[in-house]
């Protein structure tokens, strides 16, 4: 009597906390189930290699001119940095220079006085991998800063990115914020005004960017002062006159590099990029060190939206859109209509085939499937996992294999009466001849499950978390206070199987 009190004691409580956690919080629902946006987008890798070739093109002529080599031109795209020299004979200097100072590049063609650098194909490999890593995390970044409820964010089939938002149908708004590559640069300002006066003056040291007035451009410097690599927050604030507008704070290293070049540029124009576009470019008056302002005509919506992005940080490249789903939540709801008739028409068809086949031991059974889905709900509650139709998939497959356990075990307990022992007994012997058999079913089952979770994606990450738990809550129900259930009714004189 003793141990039938504490397992009572022990099951209320469960139940009771299971019916509590399932009542005051709920189960956070997939993109099926309650409608949203997917996305599949690729970054772009030839835009990405030609800012690393660009990035190394102005360190690599530096490194040749040092060495005594004649350079006639220097320049950079997708296809690698193509030096021009005088003379023929310094190829093979420039060869190994190469090999020497710049380990990740190597020299691939020699031609009419030009040589083409280029990053080995490892380093090519490494760089894209990279990337690809990189866009996922900004993009995890930026999502979070919207405070969407479970998103999907995953690389699928090489380089791209599966993004899943439940609950967000403004697809203009989250392309707005996911796709923005959000490069903020600051750079000085050579000159100012129409685009045809400028053009004359542009060499490769400068590039010309436009301005949010179509009317005006700007020479600046190619290379930044600081870049958003050195931001440490970024949050919304008005100007002097009181328009919207966006702060940045800096990082220590970028604080001290944002102070120097200030502070020896005291009456140049500064011009704040973003996105290789001239939001503001307001005159230096004193050395600036740890904070800025972007100013540019935002509305508040706008300049909300460019604190997210800046605080999560610039994606490493341009990402292409190449697939827009919208599920909207009338397809989610219907999903979840057809399964819970699925799982009410599959339940009594249990509960009928257990009724029949074990009588008053059928009754047990039935209890402990619904302590199974019980303790199933409350433990993808608790944990935060995301139900999708995969999952109730799950669930309901999750139930079928539940009353395995039971069926092995009540088998078992027959052939014990049968064979002359008392009720007692036969509870005890079935149980424990039976224990070993239900151990490897569940272990087995659990396996499976986490394996799926690992190495699966999406809606495969669904199904194998409701297998999971379902796996422990099964074990929990169907075995444990089954017997605690079948011992009760030994006690009462009452079991009948």
């Amino acid at each position: 009597m003793k141990n039938i009190y504490l397992n009572l004691s022990l099951l209320l409580a469960l139940v009771a906390l299971s019916v509590g956690i399932s009542l005051f919080k709920p189960v956070n629902l997939g993109l099926d189930l309650k409608g949203g946006i997917s996305m599949l987008l690729e970054p772009d890798m030839d835009y990405a290699l030609t800012q690393e070739y660009e990035r190394y093109a102005k360190d690599i002529e530096r490194k040749l001119r040092d060495a005594g080599i004649n350079v006639l031109d220097v320049t950079s795209d997708k296809s690698g940095i193509k030096v021009e020299v005088l003379d023929k004979k310094d190829i093979d200097s420039i060869s190994q220079m190469v090999s020497k100072d710049f380990p990740r590049f190597e020299v691939v063609s020699r031609e009419k006085g030009q040589v083409l650098i280029k990053l080995k194909d490892d380093e090519i490999k490494k760089l894209k991998d990279s990337i690809a890593g990189q866009t996922v995390e900004v993009l995890r970044r930026r999502i979070d800063e919207l405070g969407v409820v479970q998103p999907v964010i995953t690389k699928v089939s090489g380089d791209r990115v599966l993004v899943e938002l439940p609950g967000v149908l403004d697809i203009d708004k989250a392309k707005s914020i996911i796709g923005k590559t959000a490069l903020l640069e600051l750079k000085l300002v050579v000159g100012s005004g129409p685009k045809e006066v400028l053009e004359q003056k542009l060499n490769k040291d400068t590039e010309l960017l436009p301005s949010r007035n179509p009317q005006e451009w700007f020479l600046v410097e190619k290379l930044p002062v600081i870049t958003g690599a050195d931001l440490k927050t970024a949050y919304t604030s008005t100007d002097e006159f009181g328009a919207p507008a966006v702060t940045f704070e800096l990082t220590d290293r970028g604080a001290r590099a944002f102070g120097d070049a200030t502070e020896k540029n005291i009456g140049r124009r500064l011009a704040i990029v973003l996105d290789k576009k001239v939001m503001s470019a307001p005159v230096i008056r004193s050395r600036i060190t740890d904070r800025g302002q972007i100013t540019g005509q935002f509305t508040p919506e706008e300049a909300k939206e460019l604190a997210i992005v800046l605080r999560a940080g610039a994606l490493p490249t341009n990402v292409k859109f190449l697939q827009e789903t919208v599920v909207g939540p009338s397809l989610g709801r219907d999903a979840i209509n057809q399964s819970i008739k699925a799982g009410i028409v599959g339940f009594i068809l249990l509960v009928a085939l257990l009724l029949g086949r074990y009588k008053v031991a059928g009754i047990t059974a039935n209890l402990a499937i619904l302590l199974n889905a019980l303790f199933l709900w409350a433990g993808l509650v608790l944990l935060g996992a995301t139900l999708t139709l995969p999952g109730i998939a799950g669930i309901l497959l999750n139930m079928g294999i539940a009353v395995d356990s039971n069926v092995l075990i009540f088998e078992r307990v027959k052939e014990e009466l049968r064979s002359g022992s008392s009720p007692k007994k036969a509870v005890e012997l079935g149980y424990r001849r039976s224990l070993s058999v239900v151990w490897d079913t569940h272990i087995t089952l659990l396996i499976a499950a986490l394996i799926l979770f690992q190495f699966g994606s999406g809606p495969v990450k669904g199904f194998a978390t409701t297998l999971t738990i379902g796996s422990i809550a099964s074990f929990v129900s169907n075995v444990y206070f089954t017997k605690f259930f079948l011992d009760v009714l030994t006690k009462i004189g009452a079991l009948k199987i």
